[in-house]
C-alpha cells in the first residue's frame, strides 16, 4: 500500500513532500492521458499504469517499476533490451538516471541504428559514456542518483549536441506502470549503490576504431545530436523503445515500430 497521509491535526508541523529522497508525486490521470494521447505512452489496455498522485515515496511492488514524464528524450514502454540491459549491467533503476541520460542514450541508439547502419554497440557505449554520481560520489539522490556522460575528451570524436542545462520538477512527475515482461529491475526505492562497471571501460575495442571513423565520417557532414533527434522524431519512434524493427530496417510510414501512423510537421519536429 502507498504510505498514508499524515493525520496531524490544525497547527501540526506539515508532512514534508521529501520523504527518503522522493518528492510526492503531482502526476494526475489527466497527465498520463495526455501522454497517451501524444503517442509517447502506451494506452492503459497496452500497458498498464496509474497514477501516483499525492503519494509521497513509491510502494514496493514487483510487477511495477517508476516511470517519469519525460518521454520526449526517446524513451519508450515497455524499454528495449538494449536499454533494460544497461540498467541490469550497471545495477541502477529507471529513477536514478537523470533526464540527460536518457538523451545520451537515444541519441547513441538512433545513431548507431540509422546513420552507422548497425545494432546498438554496447562495447561503443561504454568506451563514449561512463555513469557519473549525481550531486557527488559521498551523496547520491535517490531520484536522478547518477547521470550517463561523456568521458572526458570523447567530445572530441563523438557527435556534437547541446543538453538542457536544468530541467524544471521533474522529480515529481513520477507514476507507476507495469513492468512488461519483467524486462527492467523492480522498485527498491533506495539510492544508487556504486559500482566498478560505472567507469569500466571495454576490453574488446576491436571494432570500436573502425566505428569511430565512421563517426567522424558523419561529424564532418554535420550531423549533430539534434539532427539524430530530429530524424527519429520525424519516423515516429521511440529509441530506448522495444520495437520491431531496428533503425536500419525502416520502412516508412508503415513500419510496425511507429508510435503514430501520422506524419509530423517540420516544425513540430524541430519544437
Amino acid at each position: 500500500m502507498a504510505p498514508k497521509k499524515s493525520s496531524k491535526g490544525k497547527g501540526a508541523a506539515a508532512e514534508p513532500t521529501r520523504e527518503k529522497g522522493w518528492e510526492s508525486s503531482k502526476c494526475s490521470r489527466s497527465d498520463l492521458e495526455s501522454l497517451v494521447k501524444q503517442d509517447f505512452l502506451p494506452s492503459k489496455s497496452v500497458i498498464q499504469w496509474h497514477p501516483a498522485f499525492g503519494d509521497a515515496r513509491p510502494y514496493e511492488n514487483m510487477n511495477e517499476i517508476i516511470g517519469f514524464v519525460y518521454f520526449e528524450r526517446g524513451l519508450g514502454l515497455p524499454c528495449s533490451n538494449f536499454f533494460s540491459g544497461l540498467l541490469y549491467y550497471y545495477g541502477i533503476q529507471l529513477y536514478h538516471l537523470t533526464p540527460n541520460s536518457f538523451v545520451h542514450t537515444s541519441v547513441f541508439v538512433h545513431l548507431c541504428e540509422a546513420f552507422l547502419g548497425i545494432e546498438p554497440h554496447f562495447d561503443l557505449f561504454r568506451h563514449l559514456f561512463h555513469l557519473k554520481p549525481q550531486p557527488s560520489s559521498a551523496k547520491l539522490d535517490v531520484v536522478g542518483g547518477v547521470g550517463i556522460q561523456l568521458r572526458q575528451r570523447m567530445d572530441r570524436v563523438y557527435i556534437p549536441y547541446k543538453l538542457s542545462q536544468k530541467v524544471i520538477n521533474w522529480k515529481t512527475r513520477w507514476f507507476y506502470v507495469e513492468n512488461h515482461g519483467n524486462n527492467l529491475p523492480p522498485i527498491l526505492v533506495g539510492p544508487p549503490i556504486q559500482r566498478a562497471e560505472w567507469l569500466k571501460k571495454p576490453l574488446d575495442m576491436s571494432q570500436i576504431p573502425e566505428l569511430l571513423e565512421m563517426i567522424a565520417s558523419l561529424k564532418k557532414k554535420g550531423i549533430s545530436g539534434e539532427a539524430v533527434a530530429f530524424d527519429w522524431i520525424k519516423r515516429r519512434i521511440q529509441p530506448i523503445q522495444s520495437r520491431v524493427n531496428f533503425g536500419f530496417e525502416y520502412r516508412g510510414k508503415n513500419d510496425p515500430s511507429r508510435c503514430s501512423e501520422e506524419e509530423i510537421s517540420n516544425g513540430e519536429a524541430l519544437h
